[in-house]
């Protein structure tokens, strides 16, 4: 059976973006996850909808979602409001003020799922790999 890897809202925005600074390094990893079981969130979606549509254009945040419904590779985590609870709990046990709502529903999903890497170009989830048992990638 093939490990589990969730990704992040920054992948897909550099993904499909080709003005984001991490682009050319997401269009490399992306040839290299056929060896995962891909998994995203329901939030992490509606996150790079909106991230899309505001960097690149609606019409590439359009043409992402239709691309998911169409032929999607990625399991879809739904976040529902019994498992909020664990989000919550997360939420406001990290202290940073950068760290967001969505951040804390991540690591909810790698821990309650036992999911044991996580695709991010943000650095900041390094301090949690030993707490949630998983391994970020790149690191």
């Amino acid at each position: 059976m093939k490990p589990s890897l969730f990704v992040d809202t920054n992948f897909f925005c550099a993904l499909y973006n080709d003005n984001d600074a991490h682009y050319s390094k997401a269009e490399v990893i992306a040839t290299r996850l056929n060896d995962f079981r891909l998994i995203t969130s329901n939030f992490v979606l509606l996150e790079t909808y909106t991230i899309l549509s505001q960097r690149a254009s609606k019409r590439e945040a359009v043409a992402f979602g239709e691309l998911l419904k169409k032929d999607s590779p990625y399991a879809i985590y739904w976040i529902t409001k019994e498992f909020e609870e664990e989000v919550w709990k997360i939420f406001i046990s990290i202290k940073d003020k950068n760290f967001s709502y969505v951040d804390a529903s991540i690591l909810a999903v790698l821990k309650i799922e036992k999911i044991s890497y996580l695709l991010s170009f943000d650095a900041g989830f390094a301090q949690f790999q030993k707490t949630f048992g998983f391994t970020l990638i790149p690191a």
